[in-house]
C-alpha cells in the first residue's frame, strides 16, 4: 500500500488493487481561510472521518465516497477491516469538543491507526487494539489535540512500528498550534522524509520504532 500525507490530518491510502481510502478530508478554505491546503481531488472507495469539524470532514468528499465510516463500530469492506473506537476531542470527557474516533484499518497484512483529533492520554490497557499497530498517524500540535509530550508518551506506550505526526502548524495552516519540531525533539530514530508518500509492505516493516515526518502534498 501507498500512504500519502495530503495535509493537516488528511491521508490517503492506495491499495495494491487500486482501491483508495481517505482519512479526515479537510474543507479547503475552512475557518475563514485558516485551512490553506489545496483541494483534495478524486473519488475514494472509503472515507473515514474522526469527527464533524470542517477541518476533518469535507462533505463533498464524504458524499462522493463509496463507503463512509463516521461512527464507532467494526466494519468490513471487501478485505478492508475498520475498527472505529470512541475517544474524546478534549481532556474533559468531551464536554468542550465532543467525541473523536480513533480508527484502525487492517488490510494487506498491515494495520494503520489514525488518531483523529485525540485530546487526552490513552494507554494500551484502555485501548489494547492500538497496541503494536504497524503505522500510527498521531496529532502533535496541541491546543485542540494532544501536544507533543502526550503524543510521544502514547507512541512509546503503544509501540507502533512507524509513527507519522500530523495536525501541526505549517505555512498553510492558520491555527494556534505548535509545529512538528517539539515532537521530533522528543522522539528517537526520526526521518524527515522530504516527500509526502510512504510505501508500506508487511514484510518490510521496521523492527524498531521509526518516526517519519512526511511533507504535506497539498
Amino acid at each position: 500500500m501507498k500512504l500519502k500525507y495530503l495535509g493537516h490530518s488528511a491521508f490517503s491510502i492506495i491499495l495494491g488493487d487500486g482501491r483508495r481510502i481517505l482519512f479526515d478530508p479537510y474543507e479547503p478554505g475552512a475557518y475563514d481561510g485558516a485551512v490553506g491546503f489545496a483541494t483534495i481531488k478524486g473519488v475514494f472507495d472509503l472515507v473515514i472521518v474522526s469527527h464533524s469539524h470542517p477541518d476533518h470532514r469535507w462533505e463533498k468528499a464524504v458524499e462522493s465516497a463509496g463507503d463512509v465510516v463516521d461512527r464507532a463500530g467494526e466494519y468490513e469492506f471487501g478485505g478492508i477491516r475498520v475498527t472505529a473506537l470512541p475517544t474524546f476531542h478534549d481532556d474533559c470527557d468531551g464536554s468542550e469538543r465532543g467525541i473523536n474516533l480513533v480508527s484502525i484499518v487492517e488490510t494487506e497484512g498491515v494495520r494503520v491507526a489514525h488518531l483523529g483529533d485525540l485530546g487526552h492520554m490513552i494507554t494500551a490497557g484502555e485501548m489494547p487494539a492500538l497496541s503494536g499497530v504497524d503505522v500510527m498517524l498521531i496529532p502533535v500540535g496541541g491546543h485542540f489535540t494532544i501536544d507533543a509530550k502526550t503524543a510521544s508518551k502514547i507512541a512509546r506506550e503503544m509501540g507502533p512500528k512507524i509513527v507519522v505526526p500530523m495536525h501541526y502548524k505549517t505555512a498553510k495552516l492558520g491555527f494556534p498550534i505548535a509545529t512538528v519540531d517539539r515532537f521530533v525533539q522528543l522522539m528517537d530514530n526520526v526521518e524527515t522524509a522530504g516527500r509526502s508518500e510512504l510505501e508500506i509492505q508487511s514484510p518490510g516493516l521496521p523492527s524498531t520504532k521509526r518516526v517519519v515526518v512526511l511533507t504535506p502534498a497539498l
